[in-house]
């Protein structure tokens, strides 16, 4: 998925919303961005705690709207889904 794209998609959601991957059954935190060497692209590194939403548009304001986000095994996002049924919405990247 493109930065542009997930930004688009995600501008009108709670800035605290927080981020999540997707591995399988596994819904596990987003709590880092590396970028990828020798490459415009970001991977997303999974923690203990999860970042929300504006933390990482804030990480990445300046970043080239081409930008891909992959996963913390070099998967590409290709989308998300949203868990509402939670105090703060989850947005699950997979």
């Amino acid at each position: 998925m493109k930065l542009i794209d997930f930004e688009n998609l995600t501008q009108y959601m709670s800035p605290k919303s927080l981020l999540f991957e997707q591995r399988g059954e596994l819904i596990l935190p987003v709590s880092q961005v590396y970028f990828i060497p020798d490459s415009p692209h970001l991977r997303l590194i999974t923690g203990q705690k999860a970042m929300s939403l504006i933390q990482l548009s804030t990480r990445l304001k300046d970043m080239s709207d081409e930008t891909q986000l992959f996963s913390s095994t070099f998967r590409p996002i290709f989308g998300f889904h949203l868990l509402l049924d939670v105090a703060t919405p989850h947005i699950v990247l997979k």
